[in-house]
């Protein structure tokens, strides 16, 4: 008789760990997505500050070309001695003056 109680109680168990597991299986689903829900923003926010640094890098890097390109112009262009690059009105015409006079 001790045989049979257990084949009965085993198979109640066997019915009660199946329910126990599913029940499980759904609360951990349940737990993982609302983790992930409020972990959202903050992946989002790291991903975010990764495309900036990446972006002023490759800002930096283009900027950094642009100047040296700039830089190789300006060596390129003669300068003329005396004369300023930027003058205001009455500079540029007492330049003028001066250049009148050196003729």
């Amino acid at each position: 008789m001790l045989p049979l109680l257990q084949l009965g109680k085993s198979s109640l168990a066997a019915q009660a760990f199946v329910k126990g597991l599913i029940q499980g299986a759904i609360y951990g689903g349940i737990v993982i997505a609302l983790l992930f829900l409020c972990l959202l923003p903050l992946i989002v926010k790291h991903i975010r500050k990764k495309q900036a640094k990446k972006a002023a890098a490759i800002g930096a890097k283009k900027s950094s070309k642009v100047r040296e390109s700039q830089e190789l112009e300006m060596s390129l262009k003669p300068e003329e001695p005396g004369k300023p690059i930027v003058a205001t009105f009455s500079e540029s015409r007492i330049l003028e003056k001066q250049d009148k006079r050196a003729s």
